[in-house]
């Protein structure tokens, strides 16, 4: 999209959910021109996602080096939102406790670039979905409207 003329480069944003939010993660991560990321039902540790879920996620040393915090915190200064249902239920899923465990590993990445405030957990009341609003709400506060 960058290479658009409609498009300011400066003002690129991702998000997804699911599977969608882990290639969100990535992106964002791998890619320093996404000024702004909103992973959706996917902010989790490794070891979760080994119980009764698929294992798209994984490749070979992945697990031994890191866990999901380390990507995530590539994104870092840039804007990162994570969601978490409160209702979730996938097996081996996102549950909100162990989104908040993963996000206060980020915000450490996060406060050392100062920037801690960049990095948020939103929980919403739903179960595995995208929260549009709060997603929408976030990439104008990041990026404009």
């Amino acid at each position: 999209v960058a290479s658009r003329p409609e498009v300011d480069e400066t003002r690129i944003g991702c998000g997804g959910l699911s599977l969608g939010g882990e290639m969100a993660m990535w992106l964002g991560a791998m890619d320093t021109r996404i000024a702004a990321t909103v992973s959706s039902g996917f902010l989790t540790k490794m070891e979760n996602l080994r119980k009764g879920h698929c294992m798209c996620w994984d490749f070979p040393g992945l697990q031994e080096r890191y866990d999901f915090a380390d990507i995530y915190s590539l994104i870092s200064p840039r804007a990162l939102q994570c969601q978490n249902g409160a209702k979730e239920r996938l097996p081996g899923g996102f549950p909100v406790d162990l989104a908040r465990e993963t996000m206060a590993e980020i915000k450490r990445a996060y406060g050392a670039a100062g920037r801690e405030s960049s990095a948020r957990l939103a929980i919403h009341p739903g179960g595995h979905v995208f929260d549009v609003t709060a997603g929408v709400e976030f990439l104008d506060e990041a990026l404009g409207p």
